[in-house]
């Protein structure tokens, strides 16, 4: 095998395959990236068995050939190359990379056991715009379980119907929802996908511009991408019926600016103690939040933000980190805190835009 492309190009693409490679995998194959070359152009493969990518890359190629080369190896040498052009050349189980300025020599791992990566039917898709899908992931998989204890709750849910596309997280302790509309697609059922793999999916999506088509069955979800070719495994279980928690009527709502709330956020959590506790108290009287956090060790701070209030006084404590989440997630300036009173949740919405919603429990201590 041999062929020559351009170093930033290459060096792109085994960068974004390395993120795929198993690291510690058992099967020292996956640890890799597999690249084709062939025609015009080379292929480079890469899964965890959880999700997988394929890239295109245009290439010169002189003698076409599958090679499995370990993925931070190649990406960590081709990072650091300079020059145009780099030249790659399978000698006996050795890789060749020739640069410019600097020539690296690979050991290569036999390529038989590279998994073949799943290809979704095109039955059943729905269209969205790229960087909505990107947004409806962002705003919601932060709030995604790291226990394994309930592996459906270490995942995104994607569901549509009536024209919206709905993904959700949650680890029981706080739950986001961001809704975005859907160029084609209908209704949608549930799709459980791992919080890592739909990272992964953002990150490839970040810089594709348009309409995309995502490919869905029972077990698997799958896009195209200008060259990217993306794959992820779905979880089979079921989501919590979350709508059923949602409270529909509250008994104080409180409007504040989203900035204040943010930098009161970020003092308070110097003084937070281990288990980041912010009180947060709603006064209609003096039309003000007052936040306030204390540590033993280290003192104690009080903050007021300026609110207009509709309701009953309110005073309630949660984990700070939790509050300031759901402020990354809202882009208008002003946030509505809805309340039912001490010890219940609390729910977060941007004022000016109804398509995302944060519920936050209360701490119990």
């Amino acid at each position: 095998m041999k062929f020559e492309t351009t170093t930033e190009s290459l060096a792109q693409a085994v960068a974004t395959a390395s993120r795929f490679a198993e690291r510690r995998a058992n099967l020292p194959v996956l640890g890799c990236v597999l690249i084709t070359a062939e025609g015009s152009r080379i292929t480079l493969r890469a899964t965890n068995l959880e999700c997988g990518v394929e890239i295109v890359v245009p290439a010169k190629v002189t003698t076409e050939g599958t090679v499995a080369a370990p993925a931070g190896v190649l990406s960590g040498f081709l990072n650091n190359s300079k020059g145009k052009s780099v030249t790659v050349s399978l000698v006996g189980e050795v890789l060749k990379v020739e640069g410019e300025r600097a020539n690296a020599s690979i050991k290569t791992i036999p390529h038989e056991d590279f998994p073949i990566l799943p290809r979704v039917s095109a039955e059943t898709s729905f269209t969205i715009k790229a960087s909505d899908l990107v947004r409806a992931i962002r705003s919601v998989a932060y709030c995604a379980s790291l226990s394994a204890v309930k592996p459906e709750l270490q995942s995104v849910l994607v569901y549509g119907d009536a024209g919206k596309l709905t993904t959700v997280a949650t680890d029981s302790f706080r739950l986001a929802e961001k809704q975005m509309a859907l160029k084609s697609g209908g209704s949608i059922p549930q799709l459980l996908v791992p919080a890592r793999n739909a990272a992964e999916l953002m990150r490839v999506l970040e810089t594709v511009k348009g309409d995309i088509e995502i490919y869905y069955n029972d077990n698997q979800l799958s896009t195209q991408a200008d060259a990217i070719y993306y794959t992820s495994r779905l979880l089979d279980g079921a989501f919590p019926n979350y709508r059923q928690i949602l409270p529909k009527e509250f008994s104080t709502e409180a409007l504040v600016l989203r900035e204040d709330m943010s930098s009161a956020l970020k003092s308070l959590s110097i003084f937070a103690d281990k288990f980041a506790q912010v009180s947060l108290a709603i006064d209609p009287e003096k039309k003000s939040l007052f936040l306030s956090s204390r540590n033993p060790d280290v003192g104690e701070q009080i903050s007021t933000v300026k609110a207009t209030i509709q309701g009953d006084g309110v005073a309630v404590s949660f984990n700070g980190r939790y509050l300031a989440d759901s402020l990354q997630s809202i882009v208008g300036d002003s946030v509505r805190l809805h309340s039912n009173g001490a010890g219940k949740p609390m729910l977060i919405k941007d004022a000016s835009d109804d398509s995302f919603l944060y519920l936050a429990m209360p701490m119990n201590r």
